[in-house]
């Protein structure tokens, strides 16, 4: 039987992911690619390749139930900009309306990219984080049937907020406060396969948190990656260092390898 999987956020990096994987296996999958904008090029190359686009505004209840409506399942995926100042409330808004209209539309298996408690378990404010903890219990709450995945940092925030820095001619700088413990890693596009995993087995998945991984390293082996594959730059460690980070320090979780 073909389950019907509605996808949010399928025209941003990760919902795209899980709307590529998904496509992939269409014997099993049929994809409802749920965007505000259907106009967007990656809502069409979906639509090319098989997905039903269906707009919808996560803001607004009535318009994500024809996206829900007859859905075996659906991923979700909040995101505000933290430019805005509400975002922490905005965000949790968001998961807060997709959460009570798959109550009402009886989804059968939610999944969620959730976070940890940042604030709660060491008192640093992590809005971003917060919002996506805040949206998990919420729907554990609501007693949804429920997986959710933490993801790490991602390789391709090397490529926008993390871009290593120039310095000077063939000589650059990457700043991320680690000191000398290793970071989880994994690349966006590894996160599609993943839930489509999750969806495949739902018996053995659902009400499960799943913390996914590709890769563990110090900021300066990954420096040295960088400048392997970059010569002749040269990519150095800037040896940041904050008390109060990496946040992940004194947060319980299971990690999955996915290499």
């Amino acid at each position: 039987m073909v389950m019907v999987i509605a996808v949010f956020g399928a025209t941003g990096t990760l919902g795209n992911s899980v709307a590529r994987a998904l496509l992939q296996d269409s014997y099993n999958f049929q994809v409802r690619a749920v965007t505000r904008d259907p106009n967007k090029p990656e809502a069409i190359a979906l639509a090319d390749k098989g997905a039903v686009v269906i707009k919808a505004d996560m803001n607004d209840r009535e318009s994500l139930v024809p996206a829900l409506k007859g859905a075996h399942g659906c991923f979700v995926a909040t995101n505000l900009p933290l430019s805005d100042p509400m975002c922490q409330q905005l965000e949790y808004q968001q998961g807060e309306c997709v959460a009570d209209v798959c109550m009402a539309m009886k989804v059968s298996h939610v999944v969620l990219n959730a976070q940890n408690h940042v604030s709660k378990v060491i008192g640093v404010k992590a809005r971003h984080y917060d919002a996506k903890a805040c949206i998990n219990d919420y729907m554990n709450e609501r007693e949804l049937p429920l997986t959710s995945i933490i993801l790490p940092f991602a390789y391709e925030n090397f490529l926008g907020d993390f871009k290593p820095k120039l310095l000077q001619q063939h000589d650059y700088s990457i700043s991320i406060p680690m000191g000398d413990l290793s970071l989880n890693m994994l690349s966006i596009k590894q996160v599609g396969e993943a839930v489509r995993y999750i969806f495949s087995n739902r018996t053995s998945t659902v009400g499960k948190t799943f913390s996914l991984v590709g890769d563990k390293l110090t900021v300066r082996e990954i420096a040295s990656v960088l400048t392997n594959h970059l010569r002749p730059n040269v990519v150095r460690d800037a040896k940041i260092v904050c008390s109060s980070l990496p946040i992940f320090r004194g947060l319980k979780t299971t990690s999955v390898p996915l290499l």
